[in-house]
């Protein structure tokens, strides 16, 4: 443990991700990317190698050096998003430098703001998910758990590391609902249906104490009986995708996707849906009611005296 302030870019940044575990409850995940995305960005600015340790290196994240760097990313062609994405780390990083001490100047106060076009989230239609769901067949324990994990994260709209994170104890079956700890560790409740409900039962039942080889509190669990990592739930999705004929090979997040599309379809209040998701504000679950224009242009096409 450090006895003074940190004034290298080493112990800022460690400061800094200490501060966004503890004080905002962000996942490992997220504080992995913020990791590299601030030391891309440093490197590129001449903070490395012997400079890492050195205090006073920080005073080299200029305005200058940032919108230099801005410029080769946009002539390597770099996604947008990706460049937005890096941008946000490196603002925050820079203001919980300036609030230490380690820099005298705020460098990203007059860089551009990094938005990028909204893009719309890609869902599965109800014949697609029908599909998926109903080409996981067989008697494996591995099969069995697919269904089942399948079938709870499209019932619930899950994120795929909150299901990975799920329990036994985060499931109340008589109740008919399952906890989900989604973004700050914030926690939510989110009702089943019969069918995720059928499956996990069968999955308890039949299937997971055959894999369950150390006596794991995980819902889920891997071949040897571990809990499912976030790899393996992407490498199933799209296995089984392939095998149900879809064209597109859909991640995990596909599934939370069409659940949120799927309700507000089916006539459900956007704010329902913004709660069963887990977002902080609505204006995120919103970009939801702009998913499906081709069901509008029916309608209009089919009520509308002038279409």
């Amino acid at each position: 443990m450090r006895s003074r302030t940190p004034q290298d870019p080493d112990g800022v940044l460690q400061a800094w991700l200490d501060h966004l575990e503890v004080e905002r409850g962000l996942a490992a995940n997220t504080l992995k990317a913020y990791t590299g995305d601030v030391r891309t960005i440093l490197a590129a600015c001449g903070i490395h190698g012997t400079r890492w340790r050195e205090d006073g290196a920080l005073e080299s994240l200029t305005a200058t050096a940032l919108l230099r760097w801005i410029r080769a990313e946009r002539k390597a062609e770099r996604a947008p998003t990706s460049i937005a994405r890096r941008l946000a780390a490196i603002r925050g990083f820079a203001r919980f430098a300036v609030s230490l001490g380690a820099m005298a100047g705020e460098p990203t106060a007059g860089l551009p703001a990094g938005r990028t076009w909204q893009r719309l989230p890609k869902s599965l239609s109800r014949a697609q998910i029908d599909r998926l769901l109903g080409s996981v067949r067989g008697a494996r324990p591995i099969d069995t758990r697919d269904r089942a994990l399948l079938e709870t994260m499209y019932a619930t709209g899950a994120r795929v590391q909150e299901a990975c994170d799920w329990t036994l104890g985060d499931l109340r079956a008589n109740e008919a609902v399952i906890r989900c700890v989604g973004k700050g560790n914030k926690e939510r409740w989110v009702p089943l249906g019969d069918d995720a409900l059928a499956r996990l039962a069968t999955w308890l039942e039949r299937a997971r104490p055959k894999l369950d080889q150390h006596g794991s509190d995980a819902l889920f669990l891997s071949r040897t009986g571990r809990p499912l990592e976030r790899v393996r739930v992407y490498r199933m999705v799209r296995e089984r995708a392939a095998k149900a004929g879809l064209a597109a090979a859909p991640s995990p997040h596909a599934l939370r996707h069409s659940f949120a599309t799927h309700l507000l379809e089916g006539g459900a209040d956007l704010r329902a849906v913004q709660e069963l998701l887990g977002h902080a504000s609505v204006t995120t679950t919103q970009v939801y009611t702009h998913v499906d224009r081709n069901r509008l242009k029916k309608v209009h096409k089919q009520f509308h005296p002038r279409a």
